[in-house]
């Protein structure tokens, strides 16, 4: 991957606290190994790359605990995603549902959540109640994804609430933990919220472009009448609603989540422009490189 290709140093940081976080409070070893050793920990580098920790020992391991706290959420989140999704396999490999079943997947992401939390909160109180925003904003926007009854009139307001909204706090936390300025701060969150929300549109165009190694059928979205972008896209037109959804709606329909990723790629471009300070040289091309940032937002074979 362009973007991270010189991540790795940070993301073996990141693995092993995390790996000793997990053993900390009790899990059992094969569970550390899952979830330290899968994954490309997106999150949890952005943040240690924008929290900008430097050689001083004492503060690296904070930054680096707080980047273990954003990931147990992170993790946390995923897992209790593929339950409601009843997904087996997550990029190929069994998920904590299948290897778990409902109720230990389940406990599990309620450990991994109330950990994150407690961790963050030893080691910066001030980012809670940013925190305890951005998961009243992931709750709801998972909730609505998976109510398909529910009406909802910006077709990017799932994808920008479920997933846009925890990048926000990632780029929001590295520029506290930087002691960036309050419009930095109020910057650098909107920047994650443009990436992270594009992620997700991208997800939802692959779910109805290619097998997503989810041990689903193409376009699950659209049969289980998921609330995903593309559905309700085709909604807003007046497609898929009383029968199925033909190749040209949903075509159209992939074309404007692309228009969209498109915009908010640029929008996250012309943000970063307007930041007090740079960007540290490893995000920069991240932001403003076109085919960096696009790199980024199409990374859909991560793991949890």
């Amino acid at each position: 991957m362009i973007y991270d290709s010189h991540w790795s140093d940070i993301r073996s940081e990141i693995r092993l606290a995390l790996a000793r976080h997990l053993d900390e409070i009790g899990l059992p070893c094969d569970i550390v190994s899952r979830l330290s050793h899968r994954g490309r920990l997106n999150r949890a580098s952005l943040f240690l790359i924008l929290a900008d920790p430097g050689d001083t020992k004492e503060n690296r391991e904070s930054i680096v605990t707080l980047a273990v706290g954003l990931e147990m959420i992170h993790k946390a989140s995923v897992i209790r995603d593929d339950v409601e999704d009843r997904d087996i396999l997550r990029r190929g490999l069994p998920t904590e549902l299948s290897l778990m079943g409902p109720a230990g997947a389940l406990a599990l992401s309620d450990v991994l959540l109330a950990h994150g939390l407690t961790t963050i909160f030893r080691v910066k109180p001030t980012a809670m109640h940013q925190i305890l925003n951005t998961l009243a904003s992931m709750s709801s926007g998972q909730f609505h994804d998976v109510h398909s009854g529910i009406a909802i009139s910006d077709p990017f307001d799932v994808a920008e609430r479920k997933t846009g909204s925890l990048l926000a706090l990632v780029f929001w936390m590295g520029a506290l933990c930087s002691s960036r300025s309050r419009e930095d701060r109020r910057l650098l969150h909107s920047i994650g919220l443009q990436l992270g929300t594009a992620f997700q549109l991208v997800n939802d165009i692959n779910n109805v472009t290619r097998d997503e190694g989810r041990g689903k059928d193409i376009r699950s979205d659209l049969a289980e009448r998921r609330n995903s972008s593309i559905a309700l896209l085709m909604s807003r037109q007046g497609a898929g609603t009383d029968e199925a959804p033909t190749e040209t709606d949903i075509s159209a329909a992939v074309d404007q989540a692309r228009a969209e990723v498109a915009r908010r790629l640029d929008e996250a471009k012309a943000l970063a422009s307007q930041l007090d300070e740079p960007l540290p040289v490893r995000l920069h091309l991240l932001i403003n490189d076109e085919a960096t940032a696009r790199d980024f937002v199409n990374d859909q074979q991560a793991l949890i």
